[in-house]
């Protein structure tokens, strides 16, 4: 029964609750969420302070692992585990969202049907980094889509790569999977990273792509 929860998981569960993008369940001092559209798994442990999170974050968890305390003003990992005030939960998870990326699909057969599984990669060491360093998803760097093409080796943004695998006599519609690599365009120091963050250089892209990283960066895409 809801009513049975303790005071912290409901005040938790509170901060959570409204985030549409996850689907929530609560089972004695965790709640649980899964990310619709991923699948990518949170669990957040409630704690009476730091000592018993701590302690927590010592636990064997698929996914991503966060332990809720209600003393203010706390945020700090520890082995991998999110240690946080239970205000600062809504920030995080939006943060964790933006940095769920949707990086390709393959078509399927199900029962007769053709069915698009889309494929999605969390970007756990990009988010402590983002964390770490203060930056913002849009204000100080974008995630983009590249993929690499086959016959020249180089890598080519999504919205140009139909022209580009066309001059290669490619046909992108006969595709029925796609992959990709998930770059961060980076606005502060003008330069592409990789999800370890580190650098990939221009010479490495498509002169499509090239270009369209100067416009990014320029402000003019």
């Amino acid at each position: 029964m809801y009513s049975e929860l303790s005071p912290g998981v409901k005040k938790v569960y509170l901060q959570v609750r409204y985030l549409d993008d996850y689907h929530w369940e609560i089972a004695d001092s965790s709640i649980r969420g899964v990310h619709k559209k991923s699948n990518v798994e949170v669990l957040i442990d409630v704690a009476k302070d730091r000592k018993e999170a701590d302690a927590l974050s010592e636990k064997d968890v698929d996914g991503i692992h966060i332990v809720a305390i209600p003393e203010k003003g706390v945020f700090y990992i520890k082995n991998g585990t999110f240690v946080l005030t239970y205000r600062y939960l809504k920030a995080t998870l939006a943060d964790i969202n933006d940095h769920i990326v949707w990086a390709g699909f393959k078509v399927t057969e199900n029962d007769g049907r053709l069915v698009q599984e889309d494929i999605y990669e969390y970007l756990g060491g990009a988010l402590v980094n983002h964390i770490k360093n203060n930056v913002l998803a849009g204000q100080d760097y974008i995630f983009w889509q590249f993929y690499k093409c086959e016959e020249c080796g180089k890598y080519v943004d999504i919205e140009n790569l139909e022209n580009h695998l066309r001059g290669h006599g490619i046909k992108l519609h006969e595709k029925s999977e796609e992959r990709y690599e998930i770059f961060e365009i980076n606005f502060r120091d003008g330069k592409v990273y990789d999800k370890f963050g580190k650098e990939v250089k221009l010479d490495l892209f498509s002169d499509e792509a090239k270009e369209f990283i100067r416009e990014v960066l320029s402000g003019t895409h």
